[in-house]
């Protein structure tokens, strides 16, 4: 192992940008919103992009849990500061 790789363990990668595109399933009846799904690509500064889809519910509770992880380090910050 080069010791110059030992700097980068456990560091994750900074998400530099977001894309996203909603796709919508029409295959079934019905245009609802359990036939939405969006796929969201989230760019690194490493080069390697993240991707995933999800669905509605699933993408509104990552939004609540980043919300919920801001709130959290700001708490932090300030008790430290």
């Amino acid at each position: 192992m080069d010791p110059g790789d030992c700097q980068n363990v456990g560091v994750l990668p900074n998400i530099i940008d977001v894309e996203w595109k909603l796709e919508v399933s029409t295959n079934s009846p019905g245009t609802g919103s359990d036939n939405l799904l969006y796929t969201v690509v989230l760019k690194t500064d490493v080069g390697e992009d993240i991707r995933f889809t999800c669905n509605s519910q699933q993408l509104q509770d990552l939004v609540y849990k980043l919300k919920h992880l801001v709130r959290h380090c700001e708490k932090i910050k300030t008790e430290l500061s």
